[in-house]
């Protein structure tokens, strides 16, 4: 007997991987960097960030995750400085909830993996930076001073081209080309506006 294989529905687009930006302004989120669990509670009350942040009745891996390295710590400051989390740890406190209802525990590298779904999670809904070390195996809330260490470091790569790329967009300006789709590409890909200073080179 000839089997006919069976066509499903496909489409192009797919399915999101993390949710909406949530509208929050840095003010509104200030005191909720300073409760132990704010950030993990955003995501379990937001109505549109369910389906990533609880699975049936529990929450999700990810968001697990990150609730036990917020009550490991993870928002608190040392002299002014991250605090860095061990992934063991928070792999042995999941571990004892799990085995409290008889499933099965999840290695270190689940949770580390998990980690960075929960950053993935943290980046879209409120721009800020959580960061899960494979080669420390622990995990941290970026601070002040790694933050800027990093856009210095970022920048100083890319001046260069930055100062070509103004040259270029003061010129389109002084000769009234349209280049606004191209701006408007770049603001879309990096979430950031490009404004060229007033220049007499």
């Amino acid at each position: 007997m000839t089997i006919n294989p069976i066509n499903l529905p496909r489409r192009e687009k797919a399915a999101a991987k993390v949710g909406p930006r949530l509208e929050i302004s840095p003010l509104e989120l200030k005191p909720y960097l300073e409760s132990p669990h704010g950030l993990s509670s955003l995501l379990t009350e937001a109505t549109s960030w369910e389906p990533f942040a609880w699975k049936g009745n529990d929450l999700s891996a990810p968001l697990r995750a990150l609730w036990v390295a917020e009550s490991r710590g993870l928002l608190q400051r040392r002299n002014e400085r991250a605090t860095d989390i061990a992934v063991a740890d928070i792999a042995a406190d999941i571990n004892g909830y799990l085995m409290q209802f008889g499933k099965k525990p999840v290695s270190e590298t689940s949770v580390l993996n998990n980690l960075k779904t929960a950053s993935l999670y943290l980046q879209a809904a409120l721009g800020v930076a959580l960061i899960p070390d494979k080669k420390s195996m622990t995990v941290r809330f970026m601070d002040s001073y790694e933050t800027t260490e990093n856009i210095e470091r970022y920048f100083d790569s890319i001046k260069f081209k930055l100062q070509k790329l103004g040259k270029e967009v003061r010129h389109a300006e002084a000769c009234r080309y349209d280049v606004s789709h191209v701006l408007g590409a770049f603001e879309e890909a990096t979430g950031m506006k490009l404004l060229a200073a007033n220049s007499s080179d």
